[in-house]
């Protein structure tokens, strides 16, 4: 876990062409908008990461904020082990060193963390947590969405690095993983006829200015059982 920092930023133009070619795949995959809304229950969008990785026996919730999602999973039956990770004392967690991890996992959370990142340390972290991905495991990550109308840098100061969809899947595919995405529309917890009739509004402005009404983004990507051979360029 203690890659040098940097290596990876480097790495990228190791390969640029080759990711070339494969950004023309990533951005074939499509993208449906889940809403997110805070609520004791599952949220569409973590309805969906439950259904990709309940059956796992270890995930680890890298980011683990409130614990919010651990407590979810548990509610809802989950079996296996959860553990947890995060920086902030203000919550009990599992690890709180990132050198005392110990892998494979069978599913790796990420949710909201890369973005408060600079660059070079999100692309490492990025490659740090896929290797803590067991082979068949599955490596969820969530972050703002650049292209969306409402900037991301607006709704907290601690955000440093943005990542867009397509370049998030390319790298996916780059490391050998099948990726599914789905982009994310925050919502507030009381969503009333003004609220949708303000996002029916929006929707139709991002449409006609070719920009992104959903905030988020969110890739699920499955490691393979056994490493893919190199895919041929077009």
């Amino acid at each position: 876990m203690n890659a040098s920092a940097g290596t990876n930023r480097t790495a990228l133009f190791d390969n640029y062409w080759r990711r070339i070619q494969l950004r023309k795949e990533a951005m074939t995959i499509p993208a449906p908008c889940l809403r997110w809304q805070r609520m004791p229950g599952f949220n569409q969008v973590e309805l969906f990461i439950w259904d990709h990785t309940h059956e796992a026996c270890r995930i680890l919730d890298f980011g683990s904020g409130d614990q919010s999602m651990r407590n979810k999973f548990l509610a809802a039956g989950f079996q296996g082990e959860y553990a947890t990770f995060d920086v902030s004392p203000e919550f009990p967690t599992t690890y709180r060193s990132i050198d005392e991890i110990r892998g494979p996992f069978d599913a790796v959370l990420c949710l909201e963390v890369i973005e408060h990142m600079p660059l070079s340390d999100g692309l490492d972290l990025r490659e740090q947590l896929l290797s803590l991905v067991a082979p068949g495991g599955t490596l969820v990550l969530s972050t703002p969405n650049p292209g969306c109308i409402s900037s991301p840098f607006a709704r907290d100061e601690t955000h440093l690095h943005v990542y867009a969809l397509h370049d998030l899947l390319t790298w996916a595919l780059s490391a050998g993983l099948q990726p599914i995405a789905r982009r994310v529309k925050l919502l507030p917890d009381k969503f009333g006829w003004r609220g949708r009739l303000r996002l029916l509004v929006q929707r139709v402005l991002c449409y006609s200015i070719g920009s992104d009404y959903a905030d988020g983004l969110l890739i699920v990507a499955r490691k393979l059982d056994e490493p893919e051979l190199t895919r041929p360029s077009d």
